[in-house]
């Protein structure tokens, strides 16, 4: 049998930027955040915080181009959401894991009940140019992702945003 051919991994440079900074707002809007809570792009405290960190950028997972120069792309923006917390106890486990559970089912336009009340998402932010967030969900429930020194644990979720960019090629 012939070897398939690997094509290589194409990513949506322009649209990294764009969708980075639509996710650390849509993240930080999310109901279940207390008033002093922020999720940070890529940085946490060394005990505690909340993150996104991306995987690989924007890979473009499908691209079809027409003869008229339209250039329609479906990219994935694959991210984690870590939550980092020194504390060790039962009933603050199961709380960072119902959080991330519930921030994912949220993002995934779910509704889902914070505070005794019921919310959901009802749309994705703009992005850039002609990007547009088709979907967002989860690829993992919350888990516990790492424990090193001092017993800090680090709860992790993996979630996908998938969005559409239509432009076109002179």
């Amino acid at each position: 049998m012939p070897e398939e051919s690997k094509k290589p991994v194409k990513y949506d440079v322009d649209g990294y930027d764009a969708v980075t900074d639509a996710l650390v707002s849509l993240l930080n809007s999310f109901p279940g955040l207390e008033e002093d809570e922020k999720i940070r792009f890529s940085t946490l405290d060394e005990d505690g915080g909340i993150a996104f960190y991306p995987v690989t950028g924007a890979v473009i997972a499908l691209e079809k181009k027409s003869v008229t120069g339209k250039v329609d792309q479906l990219c994935n923006y694959p991210f984690y959401v870590i939550y980092r917390s020194s504390i060790d106890s039962p009933k603050i486990k199961a709380s960072i894991k119902e959080f991330l559970d519930t921030l994912g089912k949220w993002l995934e336009q779910q509704t889902v009940v914070i505070n005794g009340e019921q919310v959901k998402l009802e749309e994705y932010p703009v992005l850039t140019e002609e990007r547009k967030i088709e979907e967002i969900i989860r690829l993992t429930p919350a888990h516990l992702d790492n424990v090193s020194d001092g017993n800090v644990q680090d709860w992790a979720i993996s979630i996908s945003l998938k969005y559409r960019n239509i432009f076109y090629k002179k």
